[in-house]
Order: structure tokens, then sequence, then C-alpha cells
């Protein structure tokens, strides 16, 4: 019986967030997911334009992290350009109330994992099945099962957790 819903609950667990399409609604084409490849994304973040607006907010993730401990709330997520970075940044810390300093980006999800274990050396008292990545992705959470020892949950897992 999977245990995780209680990992996310426990107060003593660090949490780790991916971006798009778990804290950000992964709605930013007209009608699909996404509207442009990754090189048309990057030239329309590098020209001032924001998609990171109140409207990609996802009310049952916010409602999740309302009383979560912000010292023990992370994200990692990957970013094109350094302005999708401030972008991230900005939204996770207005809409979430996550830390700056905890927000961190790779170039490729596969990074993930380097991020993660620096994460946990910053929380040594906690065992490592307590730091637990979150993400859309499945082939970024195989990656993060097969090299740690930490936890992973899909973002499936919050459809039904109370909260």
């Amino acid at each position: 019986m999977s245990k995780i819903k209680e990992l996310l609950k426990d107060k003593n667990s660090v949490l780790v967030f991916d971006i798009d399409g778990v804290l950000s609604l992964l709605e930013f084409g007209e009608y699909n997911h996404y509207y442009a490849s990754d090189e048309d994304w990057d030239k329309f973040v590098n020209n001032d334009n924001n998609l990171y607006t109140e409207d990609k907010v996802s009310k049952k993730m916010q409602g999740f992290l309302k009383n979560i401990d912000k010292n023990r709330v992370y994200v990692i997520t990957a970013i094109g350009v350094n302005k999708e970075g401030d972008y991230k940044k900005e939204f996770v810390r207005k809409y979430y109330n996550i830390k700056p300093d905890n927000v961190y980006f790779v170039d490729r999800n596969n990074d993930k994992v380097s991020k993660l274990i620096e994460i946990k050396n910053k929380h040594p008292e906690i065992q490592d099945y307590q730091l637990i990545m979150i993400d859309d992705t499945p082939d970024v959470l195989t990656e993060v099962q097969n090299k740690t020892n930490f936890s992973t949950a899909h973002v499936s897992s919050f459809l039904d957790i109370s909260i």
C-alpha cells in the first residue's frame, strides 16, 4: 500500500515541486497544452512575454501548500532562457509564497537529481525517503527513483488528496 499521501502531508517531509504541469497549469496553447517549439517559446519569453500569471495557478496546489512550512518547500524547474527563470521564480513567490532561494533551475529535466542532492544536503536531519520530488513527467520520477533513495510523487496524487 502506498504511503506517498501520508508522506506528502508529513510536517517533517521536504517537498520539491516542478512548475510546468505541477504548480503551473500546462495551458499555454489555445487548444493545446503548449503552443510552440522550445526555440519559439524562448524567443517569445525573451521578448518580455510572461505566461506565468495568476490564471496558471493550480488552486488545488495552492490550497495544499497554504499551511506547509515554506522552509521545507523547494522548486526544481527546467528553463530555456534566464527570463523564464525570473518569471517562474516570481510566479511561485507571489502565488505560493515559496522563497526565491528555494528555487533551482536546470537546463534539462534529467539534471534534477543533482539539485535534489543539494537540497537534501541542506536537511541532514531527514531520512532520504522524506525528500519527495513531485513532478508530472514519469521519466523524471523514474530517474530519481533509480538514482537515489528519495521518494517520488506524480502530480496525479494530488487529484484526490484531502487538504
